[in-house]
């Protein structure tokens, strides 16, 4: 098995993994970069978003806590907030996959970056979803969910050419189920 998919495969198991903890509501602080929990306080998945991604990203139940206004308006922002670091994760990879002549390293390094955005973005926006009390939002951020794991298999299936890559990255599916969602919100 190849190193790259070796990896590909532990983060998508991380993601599951911390995905089903925060269901639970029972989450560990992850070892690593980002910032101690204060005493007496409660780890959130955006410590935990810290093993996924490499760095401390605000999480859905972050936004929870802090969001105001319905539960409409909290699932709203912690759509927005997922969306946004998805988006911010995903454009260092979308420049390098608009360059030509990349070597198979470079491109086999995009498919891993690409690869790990997507499933950390799945991952948050999932959260998204279950803050949602309506019906009708919850069934649209599902959607996008589902945009995202479609792009996810498009990824796996890629055998890291660059355009089919490149074609997971700017999927019509995606932005469909975001404009949605978007509108939903409005």
């Amino acid at each position: 098995m190849r190193p790259g998919t070796v990896r590909l495969l532990g983060t998508v198991l991380v993601g599951f993994a911390l995905s089903a903890t925060a269901a639970c509501g029972k989450v560990t602080p992850a070892a690593g970069p980002g910032p101690a929990a204060p005493t007496g306080a409660t780890t959130t998945p955006a410590t935990a978003t810290t093993a996924v991604t490499g760095q401390a990203v605000p999480s859905a139940a972050t936004s929870a806590t802090t969001a105001t206004g319905t539960p409409k308006n909290t699932a709203c922002a912690a759509f927005a907030e997922a969306h946004q670091s998805g988006v911010a994760a995903l454009a260092p990879v979308g420049a390098v996959l608009r360059r030509g002549g990349l070597s198979k390293q470079g491109l086999a390094t995009a498919t891993v970056d690409l690869n790990a955005a997507f499933t950390a973005m799945h991952t948050r926006v999932a959260a998204a979803a279950e803050l949602s009390a309506d019906p009708q939002l919850k069934a649209k951020i599902s959607a996008y969910q589902l945009a995202i794991e479609q792009a996810i298999v498009a990824v796996e299936g890629s055998d890291s050419e660059q355009a089919k890559l490149q074609a997971a990255l700017d999927s019509p599916a995606m932005a469909a189920a975001e404009k949605a969602v978007t509108a939903a919100c409005a």
